[in-house]
């Protein structure tokens, strides 16, 4: 069976609270698990139990820019800013026709919007300096206008977000000469330049799918895509390999092979034309219908009886039913809530809460994760121990180390930190062992992390090193399942070093949380990951831990406060929040 989380994503607001830290950048895999058997030469699942969900709310009610062309006699600062407003109707509608009035004939031809796309918060200044280049022209003198502004976030020509921290400012230097007797730049950049009220406007969020070596899992690759264009541009990255950051844990079913047969996707008659090349026939039936698959999906949004796909090539042979007989579709897992309360066990799935264990105690947990198969607690020596279905314990996991966290991982795995927050670990089958970490600096320590809900990709909170913040990563795993390590790179998706507790709501979305130890107290994000985070209101001004799942038929964000409330809220998580338990000493981290 097919195990992913396709809960809807309703509109968020346009602002956003960006935490970003400037350094470099590293890419991130998200491996997944295999799951079960299939009869396919390929792994193709063809049959079993698989619950369809609709596809992810895209935002559509978005506002169109007309932005103005260059005034006649414009000065330098006006012609950069008139161009900072007309960049966002070229990613959105336009395709930078407005943009381009703003650059001289030299500067349209080097210059490329679609190349990356830097995200800023607040005011731009414009600042004009001296000139000193032979770049202004025999027309009259140049200069140079400095735009200093606050970066939150970057996108690279693929469409994937990297988060910097807004608290730093860059310049950027554009220069400008005269042409026909009017200011124009002549030298820039390459890409956009967005504030983050805009960014939503003009990107839209499309999750790439793609399967591990089993190809009986998905994996959302994250990407932003031009509202102008993001069907053509979807496709293409469907066709490239994975994003580096997936590489070695998604499988690269095209190699190169093939492509679109025209730099297009267009939407006619409510059909979404795809027209691939010739090379596309002379793959595999199962690798053809993968393919197609993937295809409709990431169109689709997550759905996998969207119809309104056309595969063609050479515009007459049609492959749109490639997929007919697979099963493998974006599902939703029903992933109960526990909580440990006066050494109780207790199910929080329906609006009664019902014990299902008793454990010898526990008043003082450190953390608790469970499964209607069991689970464990840490301690208050900070030794784990293992619980059986009904709570009663099974023995000391990890070899009796002592572990900072633990979460739920699939299945019945724990994961854990030791109490020196850099070694990972984790115990499947009640068999513990060491996951390699290969790029955590020397001086990095884990703080929190979570596990998505296909068990490939992991979410980090690192407190120090040069990728301080909240990092995700890919999950390496054998033939048999079991986790060997992470992948070789990550992604820091935020700068916030203080994230004390995390867990992924949806396929996509990763919640977290500070500790409020400081003078700013506590406070929560939520963001598509790896995408630009927003404020996520809270409760209670103590909570203690963070957990997702189903409450009540409907899956919910759950929290932990400090006087033992849980309290749970579903949907676009801004609701009002209700009371699912109470004298709670431990929340099941998932």
């Amino acid at each position: 069976m097919i195990w992913r989380n396709g809960w809807k994503r309703h509109a968020r607001p346009l602002r956003r609270v960006w935490l970003r830290r400037a350094a470099a950048a590293c890419a991130v895999a998200a491996l997944t698990v295999p799951v079960g058997a299939c009869s396919s030469p390929f792994a193709l699942p063809t049959s079993g139990d698989v619950q369809t969900l609709d596809p992810v709310e895209q935002q559509d009610k978005r506002v169109y820019t007309t932005p103005d062309g260059p005034q006649l006699d414009a000065q330098p600062e006006g012609i950069v800013s008139g161009f900072f407003n007309a960049m966002p109707a070229g990613v959105q509608n336009d395709g930078y026709r407005v943009a381009r009035e703003f650059l001289s004939a030299d500067g349209v031809a080097s210059w490329n919007g679609d190349k990356a796309a830097t995200i800023y918060v607040g005011t731009p200044e414009f600042t004009r300096a001296l000139h000193t280049s032979d770049t202004a022209g025999s027309q009259g003198g140049g200069v140079t206008i400095e735009v200093t502004l606050r970066v939150a976030g970057r996108l690279d020509s693929h469409g994937l977000f990297t988060a910097e921290d807004d608290a730093q400012e860059v310049t950027l230097d554009y220069t400008l000469a005269k042409e026909d007797g009017q200011w124009r730049i002549v030298k820039l950049p390459q890409g956009v330049v967005i504030s983050d009220s805009d960014f939503e406007q003009v990107y839209r969020q499309v999750s790439v799918y793609r399967v591990d070596a089993s190809h009986s899992v998905l994996i959302p690759d994250v990407r932003w895509l031009g509202w102008r264009n993001w069907r053509t541009l979807a496709v293409r990255e469907a066709l490239d390999a994975p994003a580096d950051w997936l590489a070695g844990a998604a499988v690269d079913l095209n190699g190169g092979r093939v492509s679109l047969a025209v730099n297009t996707v267009p939407l006619t008659d409510n059909d979404v034309q795809v027209q691939l090349g010739s090379a596309f026939e002379s793959l595999s039936d199962d690798t053809r219908a993968l393919m197609v698959r993937l295809i409709r999906l990431t169109l689709g949004d997550g759905n996998a009886e969207y119809g309104n796909v056309r595969v063609l090539v050479n515009g007459d042979s049609d492959y749109s039913d490639a997929d007919r007989d697979l099963t493998l579709a974006v599902a939703q897992e029903s992933s109960p809530i526990y909580s440990l309360s006066a050494g109780n066990i207790v199910l929080l799935s329906s609006s009664s809460p019902l014990r299902v264990g008793q454990t010898a105690g526990f008043d003082d947990a450190r953390g608790f994760v469970f499964t209607a198969d069991g689970g464990a607690v840490l301690r208050a020596d900070h030794v784990v121990e293992c619980l059986k279905s009904d709570g009663s314990s099974c023995g000391e996991l990890f070899e009796g180390r002592r572990m900072s966290t633990i979460v739920k991982g699939l299945g019945g795995e724990i994961w854990a930190v030791d109490e020196s927050r850099t070694g990972l670990y984790v115990s499947r089958d009640g068999v513990g062992s060491r996951v390699a970490v290969p790029w955590l600096d020397d001086d990095a320590t884990i703080r929190s992390l979570a596990v998505s809900m296909e068990g490939g990709r992991m979410a980090l909170a690192l407190d120090s090193g040069m990728t301080a913040g909240v990092v995700v990563s890919g999950i390496v795993r054998a033939d048999d399942g079991r986790p060997d390590r992470l992948s070789e790179a990550c992604d820091r998706i935020s700068a916030n070093a203080d994230a004390a507790m995390m867990t992924f709501y949806n396929d996509t979305m990763l919640v977290f949380a500070t500790d409020g130890d400081g003078d700013a107290g506590q406070s929560a994000y939520r963001q598509i990951a790896p995408g630009p985070n927003e404020a996520q209101k809270l409760p209670s001004d103590e909570v203690t831990a963070l957990a997702s799942g189903q409450i009540s038929s409907y899956r919910r964000l759950a929290i932990l406060d400090d006087l033992g409330m849980v309290r749970s809220v579903r949907g676009s998580l801004d609701g009002a929040w209700s009371v699912a338990d109470s004298q709670v000493t431990a929340l099941s981290a998932q």
